[in-house]
């Protein structure tokens, strides 16, 4: 969240910041607001504190004096039932003040642009493609739901519902070595730490990552009460009022890693990498634009994190974007990579990174927003790599002790590096051949074990 300080010195910067986000000023002044009403209880309540020490001083002089000391101890009810009214108004404007703060998104960075720029021309990577790639192939690609089903590769999770998939045989495998395969770029070339995190997260994890309150309805929440008739072991019981969230991504365990912490400086910057499954409530419905591996409630993803001092921020956000950037260059995929638009930054971050992947077979679909697609394909986004300045690590009170002895907050930075099931669609679409094959890239085939993904017999299909 944002610093109170900050919004106190500087409201006017502070408002044209948010402004360029799409935020009104009105939510910087509420936060004010409230912050001078708990100011003036404040003020009040010591007053009371005051008056209530000096009634208590007379009961005690009016008694050693051998004085009545009834009207001091009248004076001193009455002081402590005001006292009373004013620390529960103080507690409620300190809670608005809080909701209302915890409503305040991060600060934009100054080079953040306004709207989001077609990618340079020059940018770096061999396969980087600033405009949409021309099909190259024969004949008209397929959409990647097509392939899946020729191939064999999923089905639909009858067990779990709208929303999930079941990868099967050479499905499963395929998501196994895309996982392993980047997990090896990241940690052996790129150094960072490779992290197994659960996929249940608690209130207070997500809460340090910005992801409650705001996406609350978007988030599993998982009842961690025993179930009715089960005979539950006093140690399962303790705890079963508190519930937990099925993670939207590994980002809420790597946050809240050092919570609470102050590392030495000597430590930074702490990269981390997890990969493991995601989940979503919001999937949208049926129709063109959910079909194949659009639009999923569980999906695999690889997460890259980092706590750096401040001024390391700027060359950790480089470095980890280039290291997302390398996983569809190294695959061979046509991407783009460009800065995320101020009005369109996640509630944390500062400043994102967004890389895409060009899906040729998804030209006659339908996007996410409702707007249609290119007739030559569309595409899909598979990383995002933001910094939070020290906006999370605000909510974790996680801090570094710099040279001078002084403990400052941590910046953080992080995203998806890669999520999959874009991926997967834009290297089946890609490797396509006329026959329904799919042909690997040579980066990816010795940890799938072949070359050519051929169709399925018709009893696996």
């Amino acid at each position: 969240m944002l610093d109170l300080a900050l919004i106190r010195s500087e409201p006017e910067r502070v408002t044209r910041a948010l402004a360029r986000r799409g935020v009104a000023a009105d939510a910087v002044e509420a936060v004010l607001d409230l912050d001078e009403r708990w100011t003036e209880r404040q003020e009040v309540r010591e007053a009371l504190r005051l008056r209530r020490r000096r009634a208590a001083e007379e009961v005690a002089r009016a008694r050693t004096e051998g004085r009545t000391s009834e009207p001091f101890e009248a004076a001193g009810r009455q002081v402590a039932e005001e006292l009373a009214q004013v620390e529960r108004q103080a507690a409620a404007l300190e809670a608005a003040r809080a909701q209302a703060l915890l409503a305040l998104p991060n600060l934009p960075a100054t080079d953040a642009p306004p709207d989001a720029p077609e990618p340079a021309a020059e940018a770096a990577g061999h396969h980087q493609a600033p405009t949409p790639p021309p099909w190259p192939k024969p004949f008209p690609p397929l959409h990647h739901a097509d392939l899946v089903a020729t191939l064999g590769l999923a089905a639909t999770a009858g067990s779990a519902g709208h929303g999930f998939i079941v990868w099967r045989g050479r499905g499963a495998r395929l998501i196994r070595a895309l996982t392993d395969f980047m997990l090896d770029v990241h940690t052996r070339e790129f150094g960072f730490e490779e992290v197994r995190a659960p996929a249940p997260a608690t209130r207070e994890a997500l809460f340090g990552s910005a992801h409650l309150p705001l996406l609350a309805g978007k988030i599993y929440r998982v009842d961690a009460a025993p179930l009715a008739g089960d005979a539950a072991k006093p140690e399962e019981q303790r705890g079963a009022g508190a519930p937990l969230f099925l993670a939207p991504r590994a980002e809420p365990h790597l946050a809240g890693l050092y919570a609470g912490q102050v590392l030495d400086a000597s430590r930074l910057p702490v990269r981390l990498v997890a990969a493991g499954p995601a989940f979503r409530r919001e999937a949208g419905g049926g129709g063109a634009a959910a079909r194949g591996l659009v639009r999923l409630h569980q999906f695999d993803t690889v997460e890259l994190y980092i706590f750096a001092a401040p001024e390391q921020g700027e060359e950790e956000l480089a470095r980890a974007a280039d290291a997302a950037e390398a996983i569809p260059a190294r695959l061979g995929l046509p991407h783009r990579r460009r800065p995320r638009a101020a009005r369109a930054l996640s509630h944390a971050a500062a400043k994102t990174i967004d890389i895409d992947v060009w899906s040729p077979g998804m030209r006659a679909e339908q996007r996410a927003d409702g707007t249609r697609a290119s007739s030559e394909g569309t595409w899909l986004p598979v990383a995002a790599i933001s910094a939070f300045t020290d906006y999370q690590a605000r909510r974790t009170n996680t801090r570094y002790r710099s040279a001078s002895g002084r403990a400052r907050l941590v910046h953080t930075l992080g995203g998806a590096a890669v999520a999959l099931p874009h991926l997967v669609a834009a290297l089946l679409e890609s490797g396509q051949e006329a026959d329904g094959s799919v042909r690997l890239p040579p980066a990816l085939a010795g940890y799938v074990g072949q070359e050519v993904l051929h169709a399925a017999p018709a009893d696996e299909s």
